[in-house]
């Protein structure tokens, strides 16, 4: 029986489920053994005949527990299966369920992927715009406060020259601190201010604000224009000595002053004007001068013209001085007070300014980052207007000092001829002025009309070949150079009022900038550039023909990096004489006889109901300063 027992205990120990009743009934016939041992030594007394019987019974019991156990071991068998092929059947399950949604968690892995792509776009889009917005001293519109006092620069030009305004005490920061005046002996009684407004935001999320006059400054307003009906300058004159805070009025004679040569008068009243209209202004505009990233965008009306215009004038005369540094800060603040109209053409005041002031780093990082600070954008940039492309070249080049490469490869054509990505400053001096001779060679062709680059004597360099060596005279016969319609894309001239606009834009540059491009290296820079582009063209090397078709279309597929973001036709308005050098000053002789004489000889000429005609009889003072105002309307006045 143990032996039995032990082949049925060896035949179940390698299944992998055993079932609890057959455990039991194993212990059981265990039991059930030891008391038939315990039974059998007892009895061991009794007769053979009896011990017959109990074996046949402990056989059959046996064989009945055998069959037993098999029958279970049956069943367990049968209920091992049936959980196998349930298991199967849940595998499959969960792989059809998988499957179905292996598309919907590839369409939301799609989704998750693009969102990420879309963020990191959208961080580094922002990071570009605050990289010159959180740093005061590197950002486009960042103004130096320490180079805003002109005296200081002046002291710097005059050693031991005593100069009133040398320096400006410490102000408590919740105290209106003066930024555009650094004269001590302006003592202005103020009691008409303007008050400042502030309205909704623009298109670029620029703050609006407009200047609004007081009742008692609008009555005097009124008063100076029956004053100005009068046409008598001494009566202006009296006026601004009875009202002396009213602003139109020291702009009027400051001009007088300006246009006589006698800068002292006109920077005193300028300065007298600007005292004004900063008093106006509440502290909280410390702000504005201290935060590059605070931009303004103020309201066109009659009092925020005569602030722009103010500005305008001082800057002019501190570029007169000699305070180039200061001039480049105030146009800084010029365009920052309206960056988005720019109504005085400050964009061409600060690319000038900078190559005198020889801030040529600053001029590029202008460049480069003065849409993404303002506009907010990637997509538009004044890289390609025909001032700054010029200037940025000539600030390369002049930023290398003596160390000047006039030298030009072959390669330089290529990269000038594609250099249209996201950051086209990034090339050198040779590129950039290749680049700008092809997109406006007017510009080349005005300045040499200017300067009169025929008559320079421009030597040659070892390193010019064929047309390189050929004098100005030759050069600037091409072909090209006379070029006069640029139907460039990222200009946008869609009406002829931008084109207007887009040829005064280049006559202001060539007025305001000549004097910068008159040194013999400059000469020789710029004709290696230009021979180099005529080599190309004769040598059938450059097709400008498809260079320029290039330019009138933006190819698909092509990202838009360098579009103006503003239409040329707003400079369409600007005056060509506020821009000048070299202003002459007014002859008086010639221009009361001029007048006198217009007069004779229009006897029957239907005269404007404000024209006032000149008398005589009249002070020499007084026949000039009628001439001279901005609202009398002569035959020979010139726009």
């Amino acid at each position: 029986m143990r032996r039995q027992m032990k082949k049925l205990m060896e035949q179940n120990e390698p299944k992998e489920i055993v079932d609890e009743q057959l455990v039991k009934q194993v212990h059981q016939i265990e039991q059930q053994k030891k008391q038939k041992q315990v039974f059998q030594m007892m009895e061991m007394s009794d007769s053979e005949d009896e011990q017959n019987p109990e074996q046949q019974n402990e056989e059959s019991q046996t064989n009945q527990s055998e069959q037993t156990i098999q029958t279970q071991n049956e069943q367990s068998n049968k209920n091992q299966k049936k959980k196998k092929n349930k298991n199967k059947k849940k595998k499959e399950k969960k792989q059809q369920q998988e499957s179905d949604q292996q598309p919907q968690q590839n369409q939301d892995e799609d989704f998750e992927f693009l969102d990420k792509v879309q963020a990191e776009q959208t961080q580094q889009q922002q990071q570009q715009l605050i990289q010159f917005q959180d740093s005061d001293e590197n950002g486009p519109l960042a103004i130096n406060i320490k180079r805003l006092n002109y005296n200081k620069e002046l002291q710097q030009h005059f050693k031991n020259a005593k100069i009133a305004g040398g320096t400006q005490k410490k102000t408590h920061k919740n105290t209106k601190q003066q930024y555009l005046t650094y004269n001590p002996d302006i003592n202005i009684p103020l009691p008409d201010k303007f008050n400042v407004k502030f309205e909704n935001l623009n298109e670029q999320g620029l703050q609006l604000f407009s200047l609004v006059a007081s009742q008692q400054y609008e009555r005097l307003q009124q008063d100076y224009t029956i004053v100005k009906g009068y046409y008598d300058p001494q009566a202006i004159f009296n006026f601004l000595q009875m009202n002396p805070s009213h602003c139109e009025a020291q702009f009027d004679v400051s001009e007088y002053f300006r246009l006589k040569g006698d800068y002292k008068q006109a920077n005193e009243l300028l300065e007298r004007l600007l005292y004004i209209y900063e008093s106006s202004l509440g502290y909280g505009f410390n702000k504005f001068f201290e935060n590059a990233s605070v931009n303004l965008e103020i309201e066109d009306n009659v009092h925020s013209k005569v602030f722009l215009m103010s500005l305008f004038k001082f800057t002019d005369v501190l570029t007169r001085k000699g305070c180039y540094k200061a001039a480049l800060e105030y146009s800084k603040i010029l365009l920052k007070f309206c960056p988005t109209k720019d109504p005085c053409g400050a964009l061409f005041l600060i690319d000038c300014n900078a190559l005198k002031a020889q801030q040529y780093e600053y001029l590029i990082n202008f460049a480069s980052n003065f849409v993404r600070c303002v506009y907010k954008t990637n997509r538009s940039s004044i890289v390609f207007m025909p001032n700054i492309i010029y200037n940025c070249a000539l600030a390369k080049f002049l930023e290398k000092g003596e160390n000047h490469q006039y030298s030009f490869k072959d390669e330089n054509i290529n990269e000038a001829i594609n250099n249209f990505g996201p950051n086209p400053l990034q090339a050198s001096h040779q590129v950039l002025i290749i680049q700008a001779i092809l997109l406006y060679p007017i510009v080349l062709k005005q300045l040499s009309e200017s300067n009169e680059f025929i008559k320079q004597n421009v030597g040659n360099l070892d390193s010019f070949i064929e047309n390189q060596r050929k004098p100005f005279k030759e050069l600037l016969t091409e072909e090209f150079l006379q070029r006069e319609t640029y139907l460039h894309w990222f200009l946008q001239l869609d009406a002829e009022d931008d084109n207007d606009g887009f040829l005064k834009s280049i006559s202001i540059f060539v007025e305001k900038s000549k004097s910068q491009w008159k040194s013999n290296e400059i000469l020789k820079w710029i004709k290696g550039a230009l021979g180099l582009i005529v080599n190309h063209i004769k040598n059938q090397k450059l097709d400008l023909g498809s260079f320029y078709e290039d330019l009138t279309v933006v190819k698909e597929g092509t990202t838009i990096y360098n579009e103006i973001p503003f239409q040329y036709r707003r400079y369409k308005e600007l005056s060509k004489s506020h821009f000048l050098e070299n202003p002459e000053r007014l002859d008086f002789n010639n221009i009361f006889a001029e007048n006198i004489g217009a007069q004779q000889q229009q006897p029957q000429q239907q005269l404007p109901g404000n024209f006032n005609p000149l008398n005589a009889n009249h002070g020499l003072l007084q026949a000039v300063f009628g001439t001279l105002l901005p609202w009398v309307h002569h035959p020979n006045a010139q726009m």
